[in-house]
């Protein structure tokens, strides 16, 4: 399955950004984060649709460290 990531640097970040993305009514799960991607927070935010994932980015509505696309053959940086 395919989804995006979106990792911060800290946990505060984190659960800014998830208080911030309900308050928008975003679907998404928070989930520990890959240590293949980094060690900087425990907890990452996933989202499923490209089309939310590029309004979050576009608008500026988080404070992230960074994104990644997640596909079968494991995680890349996600850039537009």
């Amino acid at each position: 399955m395919n989804y995006y990531i979106i990792v911060f640097k800290n946990t505060y970040d984190a659960m800014a950004a998830e208080k911030k993305l309900k308050e928008l009514e975003y679907e998404f799960k928070i989930m520990p984060t890959p240590t293949s991607i980094t060690m900087s927070c425990g907890i990452c935010v996933r989202i499923d649709k490209k089309d939310d994932i590029d309004e979050v980015i576009n608008k500026n509505i988080l404070e992230y460290k960074n994104v990644y696309f997640r596909d079968n053959g494991g995680y890349a940086l996600f850039s537009e």
